[in-house]
């Protein structure tokens, strides 16, 4: 019984009003001035949410989750910033690391290709290869005519 009369315990577990706290956060400098003069108390938004905890993890990975600041039930509080901070941090860290990713696959892609000869001409079809050689045959002829004429 001394334990439920007992006013310092109940210090230790603060608990706090989340109408109360966003009402504050969003009172013109006006009012604000006039609860600071009156000298009533601000109640503070102390809550804090451990974004690395893993059962929050769909928070930051699915779409349902997600928090619309549009909607009109949305409150802006530090918790929420929070989320949305932590949400846009790890967008930025996974596209940064797709984008690593992207540029090692295309360093591999061109080695693979300096190291190996090229196959095309092996590749080509055995008439088209004559032809090209009948070609470069006749180039030369006329190149070597060409130098002829002029001396």
């Amino acid at each position: 019984m001394e334990l439920l009369m007992d006013d310092n315990e109940s210090d230790k577990h603060k608990h706090f009003n989340y109408d109360k706290i966003v009402e504050q956060q969003n009172l013109s400098k006006k009012k604000r001035k006039k609860l600071v003069k009156s000298n009533t108390p601000l109640e503070e938004d102390d809550f804090q949410v451990d974004v690395q905890d893993p059962r929050f993890q769909a928070m930051f990975t699915s779409h349902l989750y997600n928090l619309d600041p549009c909607d009109p039930g949305y409150k802006k509080t530090k918790a929420t910033q929070s989320i949305l901070e932590e949400k846009q941090r790890r967008r930025e860290e996974r596209q940064h690391s797709q984008e690593v990713a992207a540029l090692k696959s295309r360093a591999v892609q061109e080695k693979d290709k300096a190291e190996t000869p090229s196959s095309s001409t092996e590749a080509l079809d055995p008439s088209l290869s004559l032809l090209i050689k009948s070609i470069k045959n006749k180039t030369e002829q006329f190149q070597a005519r060409k130098k002829q004429k002029t001396k």
